[in-house]
């Protein structure tokens, strides 16, 4: 994994051992007693809160139990099943005994993780340590779910073949209701391909273009990490930092010893937004990344600083009230002057939900009780924050990674793959090598994730 100041704290480097696919799993891989193990604890997460519990006291070893509580494991429990819903396993990773067992996850919710499993010697196998990481993927491990058909391209196709196959590709998905959005691909930064298929207003018969700005979801907190680097490079900040330091009045006590390091690395264990109490929230607040922070600031630590790792949208929104108080001006002030305008990204920002507008696109979800087609609107706060939220297009987005491979801003890798997903919320850019992929969506996701993925891997095809 890279460095945590690296430009996507999230993004995962080419894993060094084989993974398998969840079927191929049953016939090869880990031994019996891993493979049960793993389809023991697949099967307790989607239980109920008393079989969760009975499956910890009889799998769990007698270190981990003394280390928790009951009330800590069902907080346990009840935090996966509002973060993932239902979960499917995608592949399980294995790299032997003296190494975590990885459980690829996909959720009801559309959420996409990595349980991770410490084994402790005994028969049958116990877990003597459990982490979760929400948003975590294996670069280049293909499509996140299945079901998207391969694109029929590779690498070795002229411009006008590539122009033609991925039309019929996208046209074909759009008349299957699969796909609504734009498409980009680059060749050492320039388009080869740009296109818009399906609605960005249903109601009102919008139809999206090239230059319709979607959702980006959690892809914003690349430009977080950017700002943070920025002020670390300018001796304002420094990676050692904690919370307490640089905002004393933050209510949380046991959170103040957290690090900008730790904060970047999800490793701070503040609060998420999303869940019941977001859930219940009158949405009209949320203007803001300072509102987000008092919202999420009220709310007790997920754990303690350093205790774990976790996914951690609160961890970004704090970063957000972090640069601000450096800075002296509101978190989407800075990211526009600083990140925005130096990257000549010129239809990036955070538009307030409630004051819609032409070029914006609706997102369209399934995931509310009835399972209907509906907007996604009343779903989130009227902007976004430093954790996720803003818009843009893909053509900002394919200005953005070509900033970060001329170098302009700190602690940046040129090849990289970020995503974003929410209901009816699904993005992502994969840059590698010579190629960048771009698919922006406002359906719900991971649409975008593993049609980018699939795309990008037909790319690195020679044939």
């Amino acid at each position: 994994m890279r460095k945590p100041l690296c430009l996507l704290a999230i993004v995962i480097g080419a894993l060094s051992y084989a993974h398998l696919n969840a079927q191929d799993q049953v016939r090869s891989g880990p031994p019996p007693a891993i493979r049960e193990l793993v389809e023991a604890t697949m099967k307790a997460i989607n239980a109920n809160s008393t079989e969760w519990e009975a499956f910890a006291r009889e799998r769990f070893s007698t270190a981990f139990l003394e280390k928790s509580t009951p009330d800590s494991r069902r907080q346990m429990h009840e935090r996966l099943r509002a973060d993932f819903g239902t979960v499917t396993l995608e592949r399980a990773m294995w790299q032997g005994p003296d190494a975590p067992l990885e459980l690829s996850i996909t959720g009801s919710t559309g959420a996409v993780g990595v349980v991770g499993l410490e084994i402790a010697e005994a028969s049958p196998p116990r877990i003597s340590n459990l982490t979760v990481d929400r948003g975590k993927r294996e670069r280049g491990a293909g499509p996140v779910v299945d079901g998207v058909p391969p694109p029929p391209v590779n690498s070795t196709m002229s411009v006008d073949e590539l122009n033609q196959a991925l039309h019929r590709y996208f046209s074909d998905l759009t008349t299957r209701d699969a796909f609504s959005g734009v498409a980009l691909v680059a060749k050492g930064g320039v388009p080869v391909f740009l296109n818009a298929y399906g609605m960005a207003d249903r109601a009102n018969k919008i139809p999206n273009s090239i230059r319709t700005r979607f959702n980006i979801g959690s892809i914003n907190k690349t430009f977080t990490q950017v700002a943070i680097g920025q002020l670390i490079r300018d001796g304002k900040l420094a990676p050692t930092d904690t919370i307490g330091k640089i905002l004393p009045d933050y209510p949380q006590e046991i959170s103040k010893s957290a690090t900008i390091e730790q904060l970047l690395s999800h490793r701070a264990g503040i609060a998420d937004f999303f869940g019941p109490e977001f859930n219940r929230a009158d949405k009209q607040q949320f203007r803001g990344n300072a509102d987000y922070f008092r919202f999420v600031g009220a709310q007790p630590p997920a754990f303690a600083p350093g205790a774990r790792n976790q996914y951690c949208n609160g961890c970004y929104i704090t970063l957000g009230a972090i640069i601000e108080r450096v800075s002296g001006m509101p978190y989407e002030r800075y990211v526009d002057e600083q990140v925005f305008r130096r990257a000549e990204m010129t239809s990036t920002g955070y538009p307030r939900t409630d004051q819609p507008a032409a070029d914006i696109a609706i997102g369209y979800t399934r995931r509310g009780s009835d399972g209907t087609l509906q907007s996604n609107v009343a779903m989130h706060g009227l902007t976004g924050s430093a954790a996720g939220g803003g818009y843009s297009t893909a053509l900002d987005l394919l200005t953005y990674v070509k900033a970060v491979r001329a170098g302009r801003f700190p602690s940046a890798d040129p090849d990289f793959g970020i995503a974003g997903g929410a209901p009816g919320v699904s993005a992502v850019v994969e840059a590698e090598g010579d190629w960048t992929v771009i698919v922006i969506t406002n359906q719900d996701p991971p649409t975008g994730e593993r049609i980018g993925v699939a795309l990008i891997r037909a790319l690195r095809a020679k044939n």
